[in-house]
C-alpha cells in the first residue's frame, strides 16, 4: 500500500520485476511500483554476496504519492529474503536532500559525523519545511539489523513480492 495524496488514503500497489545479469558481478534487478497501470516509481538493486546494493530509487510522482521510501526499504529486505539470505547487508548512497528521510526511516550512515550532522538538521528544521542536507553530498549508508527485523515482520503479514 502507498499513500495517495489525491485520495487521502492508502491504495494497493503491484510490483513488476525485470532482471538482467551483470556477468561476474551478479544480478541487476529493477522493481517497478505501480498503482493499477500507472508506474509510480522504481527501485534498482544490485545483488552482492551478503545482500544488496541499492543503486537507485525514484518516486516519479512525489506530489501525488508519499511513503515510497518505506516501500523501497521493504522491497530491499524482501529481495534478500527471496534470495534465501537469513542475515544480510543493505547498503546505499544517500542522495542530496534525502539524507534526513533515510535517517528518519532508520537507516544510518557509516560516518558518525554525518549521522550527527543529519540529526542537527532534523532538529533545526521547522515543521513543514524540507530538510536541507545538500551540503553533505553523496554519503554511504546501511540498514541496521533492527530495521531489517521490523521489515521482516511487515513482510510476514503483507509481502509485496508474490
Amino acid at each position: 500500500m502507498i499513500y495517495s495524496k489525491k485520495l487521502g488514503t492508502h491504495i494497493p500497489i503491484t510490483i513488476e520485476c525485470k532482471k538482467s545479469a551483470l556477468g561476474s558481478l551478479g544480478t541487476f534487478t529493477k522493481y517497478f511500483v505501480k498503482d493499477n497501470k500507472i508506474t509510480i516509481g522504481h527501485v534498482n538493486l544490485i545483488d552482492t554476496i551478503t545482500g544488496v546494493n541499492v543503486d537507485y530509487i525514484e518516486n516519479y510522482h512525489p506530489d501525488k504519492y508519499s511513503g515510497f521510501g518505506k516501500i523501497a526499504d521493504q522491497l530491499e529486505v524482501e529481495h534478500c529474503l527471496k534470495r534465501g539470505l537469513t542475515y544480510f547487508d543493505i547498503i546505499s548512497d544517500g542522495a542530496l536532500n534525502s539524507h534526513a528521510l533515510h535517517y528518519l526511516r532508520g537507516k544510518r550512515f557509516y560516518s558518525d559525523y554525518v549521522n550527527e550532522k543529519v540529526e542537527r538538521v532534523i532538529k533545526a528544521t521547522p515543521p513543514g519545511e524540507k530538510y536541507n542536507t545538500k551540503f553533505l553530498g553523496k554519503q554511504r549508508m546501511f540498514m541496521p539489523q533492527e530495521v531489517i527485523e521490523k521489515y521482516i515482520e511487515i513482510i510476514k503479514k503483507c509481502p509485496l513480492l508474490k
